[in-house]
């Protein structure tokens, strides 16, 4: 991604390997909640691009967050905000799952591998397309990547991911 890029995250489960693979850059390069916050990403990334309308701005969030405030890809499509979101889809709360173990509970939430993040922004009348393979990734990225700074309207990008199980809360 470029180096003026701003990326939003909240992918907990994820969080580590993308710190490690994506450093922040600059000033205000890398954005995430502290302490929790879910449902974040999606309305912070808006907003960044709408104070900052050219800076590119990329969200990575997971699917489970994203159902938190699905809602704000309306807002994006509605009013022209050219945001990269990439929905991380391991059909589940992850994190979640992580931390019931840890208490020896098991997790009174369902997976949810039926549910369509890109649907859902289609259906908000946001773009979007779920890739399911690495070379599928690379080739939309290749695609969207060099529209980060111009872009009008937003895109989901949803990556179907395998479940974490090593990540420790």
């Amino acid at each position: 991604i470029p180096a003026d890029t701003v990326l939003v995250e909240e992918t907990p489960s994820s969080r580590p390997d993308l710190h490690r693979l994506v450093p922040a850059r600059r000033p205000l390069g890398f954005l995430s909640a502290a302490a929790g916050g879910l449902g974040f990403a999606l309305p912070a990334a808006i907003g960044v691009r709408m104070a900052r309308p050219q800076t590119p701005v990329v969200a990575v969030v997971g699917d489970g967050s994203s159902l938190y405030n699905v809602q704000a890809l309306w807002s994006a499509a509605h009013y022209g905000v050219g945001v990269l979101f990439v929905v991380l889809a391991n059909g589940r709360y992850a994190i979640m799952d992580r931390l019931a173990d840890a208490y020896g509970g098991k997790p009174p939430w369902p997976a949810f591998e039926e549910v369509s993040v890109s649907g859902l922004a289609l259906a908000l009348g946001c773009p979007a397309r779920r890739v399911r393979t690495f070379s599928d990734l690379v080739t939309a990225l290749d695609e969207i990547v060099p529209t980060l700074g111009h872009r009008t309207e937003p895109i989901v990008l949803e990556a179907a991911v395998a479940p974490v199980t090593a990540f420790e809360p």
